[in-house]
């Protein structure tokens, strides 16, 4: 077994069947059966199972598939380290972000390709979940997070600290003020932020709590796109990283200071421990934590 059959077999397993792996590698699907069949020769073991029109692990396919990963990755990564030798910073770096943590990211490139001009960039949102696995699978190699999140294995730079506002309909009486006491914030219909694996929600009713008060939330969205818009449509007033409201202005919005609290958020950036880096992430990471 050799590691270019891993590759086709890593390829099989994640398409789940024949066809779509023999067209993510670019070949035949006869030649590419019988290398599945050849491996599972040599082992002694099925490694995969047809159920319906899927192509199925099984245990020992699954075992096989992980072990797999890591041995294309390593090779993959020394591969790629040994090019990087003497090399000045080039290449593509993939940059992962979480929703509420986009909105200081062009800023960063654009300060970073300022310095390496010659980066170019492939940039991922997703929720938590996406974020770990496309870590885990290299599709990316660094995360933008919000603070607190629940990553495994990763190494965690906070970076710059923010206040939440609160996100008003520009109709709403509250439009006329400039700031409000976290306590009163309780008192209004409120949209939070929630994302699988994101705590804000948690640490904002916590707050809460410890003021001695319980906020009326009437709904939970990751999406500050969508949440501006139910905030402009009258629904509710919404709790917001500043940058994030910076970032979606509208003239159906106000945005209010909230004071009496000190809690605060901040994005991080979030990297794999014991895992080699490019040169270009290992540039922006040393940028953006200076």
């Amino acid at each position: 077994m050799d590691i270019r059959q891993l590759r086709y077999f890593v390829a099989i397993a994640e398409e789940g069947q024949i066809t779509g792996a023999a067209k993510r590698l670019k070949m035949a699907q006869p030649p590419l059966s019988q290398q599945l069949r050849q491996m599972e020769e040599e082992l002694g073991v099925t490694l995969m199972e047809r159920v319906g029109r899927k192509m199925m692990l099984t245990e020992a396919g699954a075992t096989l598939y992980k072990q797999a990963l890591n041995l294309i990755h390593q090779l993959d990564e020394a591969i790629a380290e040994v090019k990087e030798t003497g090399e000045g910073v080039r290449g593509t770096l993939s940059i992962g972000v979480s929703a509420l943590s986009a909105y200081s990211l062009p800023e960063q490139i654009r300060q970073f390709q300022q310095r390496y001009p010659l980066i170019t960039y492939k940039v991922w949102k997703g929720d938590t979940r996406l974020l770990s696995e496309w870590l885990e699978r290299r599709t990316i190699e660094v995360a933008i997070v919000r603070l607190p999140h629940s990553l495994a294995n990763c190494t965690t730079i906070p970076l710059e600290e923010e206040p939440f506002v609160l996100m008003v309909p520009a109709s709403s009486p509250l439009a006329a003020k400039t700031a409000i006491a976290m306590k009163d914030v309780a008192l209004h219909p409120l949209i939070m932020p929630s994302t699988t694996g994101l705590g804000i929600y948690d640490m904002l009713v916590k707050e809460f709590a410890r003021l001695g008060v319980t906020p009326q939330v009437i709904c939970e969205c990751p999406d500050i796109s969508l949440t501006v818009s139910m905030v402009g449509a009258g629904v509710a007033a919404a709790i917001v990283p500043r940058s994030a409201s910076l970032a979606q202005a509208s003239d159906a919005v106000r945005c209010l200071q909230i004071t009496g609290t000190s809690i605060t958020s901040s994005a991080a950036i979030v990297w794999l421990k014991d895992r080699h880096l490019s040169k270009a992430a290992r540039r922006f990471i040393d940028m953006f934590s200076a």
